[in-house]
């Protein structure tokens, strides 16, 4: 089965794509931040939220997502986040994906198939 992290610090979220990656057929594991995560989680795929940062940052962004790079590897990165200047980023802070909140769940879905295959 697909695992799937999700990293968010908004308990909603969490609930919500735990919930539509489970009823889409994927393992999903949540975690409000790095440290709640298990030290050996070896994700298909990491959906994230720009955690650490209250106010955007390209700095503080692309250290977030060199940080998760570096703990996970290949696996495809999502960022999923509110900032719009994040989401307007040419370069997708090194991620694989940056969907702006709201998100529509289907394209979510999508996006992670298209990722996967």
């Amino acid at each position: 089965m697909t695992k799937i992290l999700v990293l968010d610090d908004d308990q909603v979220i969490l609930d919500l794509l735990q919930t539509v990656l489970g009823d889409a057929g994927y393992e999903p594991l949540v975690a409000q931040g790095l440290q709640h995560v298990v030290p050996d989680a070896r994700p298909d795929v990491v959906i994230t939220d720009l955690v650490p940062l209250n106010a955007y940052s390209r700095e503080s962004a692309l250290a977030w997502v060199a940080s998760l790079r570096a703990r996970f590897g290949g696996s495809p990165l999502v960022i999923v986040t509110a900032h719009a200047p994040a989401v307007a980023e040419l370069d997708m802070l090194g991620a694989d994906a940056i969907i702006a909140k709201p998100f529509d769940v289907e394209a979510l879905l999508a996006r992670l198939e298209e990722l996967l295959s």
